[in-house]
């Protein structure tokens, strides 16, 4: 184990946290986005780019889902995300993937986002030690608005899609995507709602600790229509390829805590499963924490 790059790697990590916690808060929040309702984007990065393949698997489906723990108990969101390798390889100029999303996110008794996207993504060798990938999601979004229990209200549809890049070492990656990319106006009720193009920038590296443990670390930085920015932090740890502890930061406004455990062989599928629990900081003393429950199954 070489514990002086160790120490060097953690010790940057550190000083990166440390620096991006003592920005100042007046710079203004993006709300609403699929980044920010959920923690584990190192397990699924489609989240935030569609180009994230990985060829070492044939088919892989994920479940998330958030619920609230404290006033706001009515407050859930879900993903389902599936990935299948559609065929190709080195030889056979690179590999190709298919895949599906969903998206809900329910806020009270009366408001609902949901969105479907579709998606295809490419992964091409450009030199011995690195590798390219693209991808492209299309779909719709939508926005549901009940103002009573009687069920007044309405609802509206959108075009919804997003684009990306990836390029990719051996334990290195680095990630371009775009997301929203048709800035759909909604009108569910009687107020239009402009969403924004979002621009996201991912970086994402792995270091072994030991030969029994790695830490995978993500800097995840979106901005909307390039005026506001947030930004997130994910550290995750590896321990005998089975046990996982990570700790997440989402731009000063929450903090996660993961514990999960994967290479569960169940029926000729390995199974991982996280479960997070978040803390808000708020100014205010109404508690929002939440509890995040992760599946992944793949083949």
């Amino acid at each position: 184990m070489n514990f002086g790059n160790t120490k060097s790697g953690l010790a940057a990590i550190g000083s990166l946290v440390l620096f991006l916690a003592y920005l100042p808060m007046s710079v203004a929040q993006i709300n609403s986005t699929v980044y920010e309702d959920f923690t584990q984007t190192i397990l699924c990065p489609y989240l935030i780019n569609p180009s994230s393949t990985d060829s070492s698997y044939r088919f892989k489906a994920r479940f998330n889902n958030v619920n609230e723990l404290g006033l706001a108990r009515n407050v859930s969101r879900f993903y389902f995300d599936a990935d299948k390798h559609l065929g190709g390889g080195e030889e056979q100029e690179g590999y190709h993937f298919g895949g599906i999303q969903v998206t809900n996110a329910k806020i009270g008794d009366y408001i609902s986002r949901s969105r479907l996207q579709l998606r295809y993504s490419w992964l091409g060798r450009i030199s011995q030690r690195a590798f390219l990938s693209s991808g492209i999601s299309l779909g719709f979004i939508n926005y549901a608005f009940l103002t009573t229990q009687g069920g007044t209200g309405g609802s509206d549809f959108g075009p919804d899609g997003s684009i990306g890049l990836h390029y990719l070492r051996q334990s290195f990656s680095v990630g371009l995507a775009v997301q929203q990319i048709f800035r759909p106006v909604l009108i569910p009720v009687h107020q239009s709602f402009r969403l924004s193009r979002l621009y996201n920038l991912d970086v994402s590296k792995r270091m072994d600790l030991s030969p029994h443990a790695d830490l995978t670390s993500q800097l995840v930085l979106q901005a909307a229509d390039m005026d506001t920015y947030s930004y997130g932090i994910n550290l995750l740890a590896s321990f005998f390829d089975l046990g996982l502890i990570g700790v997440s930061n989402y731009h000063v406004r929450k903090t996660s805590f993961s514990l999960g455990a994967r290479n569960i062989v169940l029926f000729n599928s390995s199974l991982l499963l996280m479960i997070s629990y978040s803390i808000y900081h708020h100014e205010i003393t109404v508690s929002d924490n939440h509890i995040e429950v992760y599946l992944a199954i793949q083949r």
